[in-house]
């Protein structure tokens, strides 16, 4: 399930990146997770990590107490901590509070719009347009996520910007399950381009609504994946 070197690696990094051995372990298990190299239903089991991780499980304890926060894992009775597998009640209701973030964000933009937030965009739109291109899902998916933080980025609002990174682990699973065919790719990134071109005229409802089109799409796309975000077998 998980590379051994590199597991060894991570307890002396911590001066390095800055974080705490918990923290780098939490980090290292959810971009197993948001790679989906991890499923829904997995069990991580404390003595386990703690022993890939060549730790003690307190750490191990703690990092799993943060992915609980993230809502990454959840604890189970009788198999103890695992990837979290999300209803289709659950990630419609994520994907609205995302739309409402997103929307408000725009409309901050009307404020603050100007021809270098403009090249700003443009510049993740040319990311995007060379994943889609090379058809490279990972590097899509990245850019999905890099042009949506620009427009709270760019909105000003540290509120805002706040509200969105507490669901942004969750987002980024969802973006990557929404976005894995070309066909995908391609139709996320003409509403990306559309959205960038309304704000560039100054028609920010144009703006608005496509975004909210786009949210909407990527909550379908998302929901048809939904096999690889429910339990799976795995004991």
């Amino acid at each position: 399930m998980f590379d051994n070197s590199t597991w060894s690696m991570l307890g002396t990094q911590e001066s390095a990146f800055g974080k705490s051995l918990p923290q780098q372990i939490a980090d290292f298990i959810a971009t197993e997770i948001l790679q989906g190299r991890l499923h829904p239903g997995d069990r991580l089991k404390e003595e386990e990590l703690a022993e890939k991780f060549q730790t003690s499980r307190a750490p191990v304890r703690e990092a799993l107490y943060l992915l609980q926060i993230d809502g990454l894992v959840e604890r189970q009775p009788r198999r103890g901590t695992v990837v979290k597998a999300y209803t289709q009640k659950e990630i419609r209701e994520l994907y609205e509070v995302r739309q409402g973030l997103e929307l408000i964000a725009v409309e901050r933009l009307r404020q603050v719009w100007n021809r270098q937030a403009a090249q700003r965009f443009h510049a993740v739109l040319a990311d995007m347009e060379r994943a889609l291109a090379n058809a490279d899902a990972e590097a899509y998916s990245e850019s999905n996520e890099a042009f949506h933080e620009l427009m709270f980025d760019l909105a000003g609002n540290e509120v805002l910007l706040r509200l969105y990174r507490q669901l942004q682990n969750l987002l980024r699973l969802l973006l990557r399950l929404s976005t894995q065919e070309p066909a995908q790719m391609r139709a996320s990134y003409e509403e990306h381009r559309a959205i960038v071109a309304a704000l560039e005229r100054g028609d920010f409802e144009e703006a608005r609504r496509v975004l909210a089109d786009n949210v909407n799409h990527g909550l379908h796309r998302a929901l048809g994946t939904r096999g690889e975000v429910s339990p799976s077998s795995r004991k």
